[in-house]
């Protein structure tokens, strides 16, 4: 923690979260929620994903439970903080939330309409992801099985809110901007996307196109993951792509990972890398364009050509629901690496898939831009609010 004191006196003045003025809650949800398929519709931690709430199938739990937790059932607008495993990540609850309620993974802060209508709420979303903030938040969590933060220190985060009125709506002028951007990105990311997958239909349902089959297994070198290995002098330091980031990965590229592991550098594969993990219904593929160790529960392929690689990516993306059959353990999260490597994909000649490729390739070039920028878009605005806020002191 003494780095973290050490980042908190370089700020300016701040005061803690829940004393900030319009500030009307923070609580987390039900700690024992009661299943019922007919019951109130409830947010976990697994359900906020980069910024958003994935609630395509919702968890439902029984309304007496939800009643025991009023300052938790949503209304638009909430701020919804990751207490368990990814703690501090955020998103906020949407008009089709009202009414729903979170779990214990999951904190809600409340505003006043004032406090809104001034931005507060706004601001807090993003100061949450300051590097102040996000160094705070895990020196703060309990590093137990499952990485978890306690309501009271969230409670006293130290939030820096500028006085001056013209400066808050510059900040949040900019981060509106931000905010549009991203927007559009992810938008450009889902359709170049679908576009490579129209271009794959096409190339697969072409005229006399009879394609043989090929298993997995034969189209490039299938890697197990494994658990996190500890730093040592002869190991090298590479990202580690745990399985929940494959899954929750918003585009087709895996652009940067949480953790780090140490391994020989035989272990490590390469830039380029398809990464492979299961859940109920699917099986998720993406791509990753740095070195990368995956973890357990998922798999790696690694190519050797651009052709193959962009024909893999879209015929395990097209086979994802037949993939799940290859999945085993309990919910289906663990992939049988024999099985997997046995599965068969249409496999055209060369020409075909470096036709393909030709197509593709440009397309998820642009996907790679733009998530790119995702992150950088994230440092400018949550670095120009530290340094403000270093210059208040």
């Amino acid at each position: 923690m003494s780095q973290v004191r050490h980042d908190l006196e370089e700020l300016g003045p701040t005061q803690p979260l829940e004393d900030i003025p319009g500030i009307q809650s923070i609580a987390y949800g039900a700690v024992r929620p009661e299943p019922d398929p007919q019951g109130v519709p409830m947010i976990g931690a697994t359900e906020i994903i980069e910024g958003d709430v994935i609630d395509t199938v919702p968890r439902r739990i029984a309304p007496r439970v939800a009643d025991r937790h009023p300052c938790t059932r949503l209304e638009e607008g909430d701020l919804l903080v990751v207490l368990v495993g990814r703690v501090g990540e955020t998103a906020v609850a949407a008009q089709r939330h009202a009414g729903w309620n979170v779990a214990r993974s999951v904190a809600v802060i409340r505003c006043t309409p004032q406090a809104r209508a001034e931005g507060v709420d706004v601001w807090l979303r993003w100061w949450l992801k300051t590097p102040h903030s996000r160094r705070y938040l895990q020196a703060s969590s309990t590093n137990s099985e499952h990485v978890t933060l306690p309501l009271l220190a969230l409670r006293r985060l130290p939030v820096w809110l500028s006085s001056e009125g013209a400066v808050r709506t510059r900040h949040l002028r900019t981060i509106t901007l931000a905010e549009r951007r991203l927007a559009l990105n992810a938008r450009i990311a889902r359709c170049a996307t679908e576009l490579a997958d129209v271009h794959f239909t096409r190339a697969f349902h072409g005229p006399a196109q009879a394609f043989l089959t090929r298993p997995i297994g034969e189209t490039g070198c299938i890697v197990t993951g494994s658990a996190r290995c500890t730093a040592a002098e002869h190991l090298q330091e590479v990202p580690f792509a745990a399985a929940k980031e494959v899954l929750n990965s918003r585009t087709v590229h895996l652009q940067e990972t949480a953790a780090h592991t140490w391994v020989p550098p035989e272990e490590v594969c390469p830039p380029g890398t398809l990464l492979v993990a299961p859940r109920p219904g699917e099986v998720r593929t993406v791509l990753t364009p740095t070195p990368v160790v995956p973890g357990r529960g998922a798999l790696a392929i690694c190519t050797e050509t651009v052709s193959t690689r962009m024909w893999l990516l879209h015929a395990l993306r097209a086979a994802s629901r037949e993939l799940v059959a290859t999945a085993q353990g309990e919910a289906a999260r663990a992939m049988r690496r024999k099985d997997f490597a046995r599965f068969p994909i249409p496999w055209p000649s060369q020409e075909i898939r470096e036709d393909f490729a030709r197509l593709a390739a440009p397309l998820h070039d642009v996907v790679r831009a733009v998530t790119a920028e995702k992150s950088a878009l994230h440092d400018v605005v949550t670095g120009e609010m530290t340094a403000r806020s270093e210059r208040d002191r």
